[in-house]
């Protein structure tokens, strides 16, 4: 009897974990992608000089399968600005080397400063997304996470813990 108990223990124990982490631990984590512009666009009425255009981009994977993604665009042209930034949340599972986005939210943002009537804010669809994954590392010896699909292949970099 002790024999079958100590089997149904292991056995729930070694499910417990199989479930518990549905990302493999080399992926949990945040990956962060990023650029701005060197040229510059000059605000004629204040004079503040910023970037003429910039980007980030940020993943969070978690062990019990759940991520978060979040991007901003930016650039200004002739003093008219436009942004896009995007809110999404949701499931991951990764399967060998195909990983599965599965949001539960999907928040996008559009705003133009030269026509503020065109400003959109809308919740997306929920549709799954499946990139083909792998690790590698950049110039600088840091890890990235690289996903690619139909589209091509964007890498991101791990932040520090």
């Amino acid at each position: 009897m002790r024999y079958i108990s100590f089997l149904f223990l292991l056995i729930f124990l070694l499910a417990g974990q199989s479930f518990a982490q549905k990302v493999p631990g080399d992926l949990v984590g945040t990956w962060t992608k990023g650029a701005i512009s060197m040229l510059q666009d000059r605000n004629t009425t204040t004079g503040a000089t910023r970037a003429s255009n910039g980007s980030t981009f940020k993943y969070v994977l978690t062990a019990n399968g759940g991520f978060e993604f979040i991007g901003y665009m930016e650039s200004t042209m002739y003093g008219c600005t436009t942004a896009l930034f995007n809110d999404k949340r949701g499931k991951v599972e990764v399967d060998g080397d195909q990983i599965t986005f599965t949001p539960t939210k999907n928040y996008w943002k559009n705003t133009y400063s030269c026509a503020p009537n065109s400003n959109k804010e809308r919740n997306y669809t929920l549709e799954k997304e499946t990139y083909t994954w792998r690790t590698s590392t950049d110039d600088y010896g840091k890890d990235l996470i690289c996903l690619a699909n139909a589209k091509g292949e964007t890498c991101y970099r791990r932040e520090e813990k």
